[in-house]
């Protein structure tokens, strides 16, 4: 597993390596710079397309779908928020991947504006899935299927494109 800045990282590369050509100002540039694991993860787990983004640098306003002032503002409330028991989402998302998974499951996502901007229950189902594939890219034995029995696939394929339709040009 990977870790930066002290905390463990889902994304195989840190947001500097996604940053958007020609904008010195992008979402990805901005977490980078102020070193916010946490927001990385969340981000990097509720915007699957950003992965696209390192295979097409020419064309890369065709896979990024950015924030809007809106979203950007509910998705930094929604690290601070507890979410369960006394545990904020920032802390949630610092977890390892399966121990985020556990406690993804329980918490209440719900208590945040973010929730319902990023597809509701299809957002914690498309973190969940993301979790998974950083818990088996991380070489966690026990996330791969028919090694542990408390392991559960699930397709999320079509959570993936219903999440965070953005209406801004910038992040």
């Amino acid at each position: 597993m990977q870790h930066w800045n002290g905390v463990i990282m889902y994304a195989p590369h840190t947001p500097d390596r996604y940053a958007i050509p020609g904008m010195t100002h992008c979402i990805f540039r901005l977490m980078h710079q102020h070193g916010d694991t946490q927001a990385w993860n969340l981000y990097w787990l509720s915007k699957p397309q950003t992965d696209s983004l390192l295979a097409h640098r020419n064309n890369w306003f065709r896979h990024y779908d950015s924030l809007s002032p809106e979203q950007t503002e509910a998705f930094y409330e929604a690290l601070d928020a507890v979410v369960l028991n006394t545990m904020t989402l920032a802390t949630v998302v610092a977890q390892p991947p399966r121990e985020a998974m556990r406690l993804l499951e329980r918490a209440r996502l719900d208590r945040t504006r973010f929730y319902t901007m990023a597809g509701g229950e299809a957002w914690r189902t498309l973190m969940m899935g993301r979790l998974f594939t950083a818990a088996r890219n991380s070489g966690d034995s026990r996330a791969m299927p028919g090694r542990n029995a408390d392991v559960v696939t699930l397709d999320f394929s079509q959570a993936s494109g219903r999440s965070l339709k953005g209406s801004g040009t910038s992040g």
